[in-house]
Parts: structure tokens; C-alpha cells; sequence
């Protein structure tokens, strides 16, 4: 169908033309690619990029001078998820993992190039750690929800985003090479979930497996976080972890998607 002019919302019309050419796009994009792609006044593209950056729904990269979608979706997000029960569900099998695994569970979800943890549950034996529901983690591949995303990619998309964003080396445990992360990312297809041992923060591990909606995308990632004293890289408690986020996740998709 074919859209009426917005004569009587112009600045209305030219946000939503903002928003809607920022989400489409897989990459951050400059002033000049908006300019050029939506054919506007320069003016008024600063004005609504100004508008729509103080409220949110924009965020400014200030080193790359580029723009993307803001977090202030995501909290609209959240309400959308919650009126029609996604995270509310999702919340009982955090509870499930919480309670079986005795340690902390969280619900991530992708957002662009980043991870933003949207729920969490301590469990018995839980150690309070640094993250809290809100958090946004730009490594991909130095956490195991970002790894779990990054098995879903093609060969060539990952390369890119290597190529784009790099690996940076974060710990010592970090990996910083592109042979062994994709080595990595092939044991976690084989697994069917993924670990990172203090490759992101000293002192913390998790483990991850994905959860897919109904058109059999990956809809986020149940995860257990725990201290890295309780979890040894070489020992079978990480299976026994894995394995059981694995089934928890696996639930969750069976009833709520296609599987």
C-alpha cells in the first residue's frame, strides 16, 4: 500500500524515515550516508538527529561519527515483550536454571553489534558479579551469548565483523585470533552451547545456549554466569552446565517456537 504524503507532520515524517533507515542498515552510518540516502535538507537532518539523539531513540558514536539505533528501543522493547508475555515466560526458566544450577541465569539478547543482558535470576549459591539487567556488552567474541550468535552466522558475515570491529584482547584469556575463534565457533556448533572462561572479565565464566523463536531464529540466550573458582576449564562441571542450559533452552523453544 502505498504511503500519504505526511504533509502536516513533516519533522514526524523525516524521524521515522531516520529510524526506519537506521534499523535496516547491518552497519552504523554517517551523517553524508543519511543525507544521501533519504535526500533531506542538511538542516533538517541535524535538527531531528538532535531530537531523536536527547531522547534516545539515536545514539552517536563520537570516535566513528556515525549513528544507529538507540537503547531507548530497547526499554520500549522490553514493554512490548512484556505485555505479550516473552520475558515473563522466559523468566520461569531462569528461575528453573537458577534453582538447578544453584548460580546466576540471565536472558541476552543481540541488539546490533552488542549484547544487552535483559533479565536475570540468582540462584542459591549465586556470587553477586558485575553485570545487571540493562548491561551491554559490545564482545561478541569474548562471551559465550556472543559466541552462541556468532554460530549462527555464515562464514563470511563473521569475517566481516572481524574485520570491522576486530578482537580485541580484553584478558589474558581472550581470544584475539581469528583461526581460533573460528575453531571455537565450530566446537560450539558441535556442543550445541558456548563457554567463555575469563575471557571477558577476570573472575567470571559463563556458559550459553541459545533460544529460538517461532520462524526458528535465535531469539536470545539463556545463560549461567558463575564465579571461575566454582567452574575449573578442564573439569566436567562446565558440561554438566552446559548440558543442563542446554536443555533448559531447549524447553523453552519447544514450547514457545518451532523446534
Amino acid at each position: 500500500m502505498k504511503r500519504e504524503p505526511m504533509a502536516r507532520a513533516p519533522s514526524l515524517s523525516r524521524g521515522l524515515d531516520v529510524i526506519e533507515i537506521l534499523a535496516k542498515n547491518s552497519e552504523e552510518l554517517s551523517f553524508t550516508e543519511i543525507l544521501q540516502a533519504l535526500n533531506i535538507p542538511t538542516s533538517s537532518l541535524w535538527r531531528v538527529l538532535q531530537i531523536l539523539r536527547e531522547r534516545g531513540y539515536v545514539h552517536f558514536d563520537e570516535r566513528r561519527r556515525t549513528y544507529r539505533v538507540g537503547f531507548q528501543f530497547l526499554y520500549m522493547g522490553n514493554i512490548l515483550m512484556n505485555g505479550f508475555g516473552y520475558r515473563s515466560l522466559a523468566r520461569e526458566y531462569l528461575k528453573r536454571l537458577a534453582e538447578e544450577s544453584g548460580e546466576t541465569t540471565e536472558l541476552d539478547v543481540r541488539i546490533r553489534d552488542q549484547l544487552v543482558l535483559i533479565d536475570m535470576v540468582e540462584g542459591a549459591e549465586a556470587v553477586r558479579l558485575y553485570s545487571h539487567p540493562g548491561s551491554v556488552i559490545p564482545y561478541f567474541h569474548a562471551t559465550a551469548p556472543g559466541k552462541v550468535y556468532l554460530a549462527h552466522m555464515k562464514k563470511e558475515r563473521l569475517q566481516r565483523g572481524v574485520q570491522r570491529l576486530g578482537l580485541p584482547r580484553l584478558t589474558i584469556h581472550t581470544i584475539h585470533e581469528l583461526e581460533q575463534l573460528e575453531k571455537e565457533i565450530d566446537d560450539v556448533k558441535a556442543r550445541g552451547y558456548a563457554y567463555d572462561f575469563e575471557e571477558l572479565r577476570e573472575g567470571v565464566c559463563r556458559i550459553s545456549a541459545p533460544i529460538y523463536d517461532r520462524e526458528n531464529k535465535v531469539l536470545g540466550c539463556f545463560t549461567i554466569a558463575c564465579p571461575s573458582f566454582r567452574l575449573a576449564k578442564n573439569g566436567t562441571k562446565k558440561d554438566d552446565l552446559g548440558l543442563l542450559v542446554k536443555k533448559i533452552a531447549f524447553e523453552f523453544s519447544k514450547e514457545h517456537g518451532r523446534l
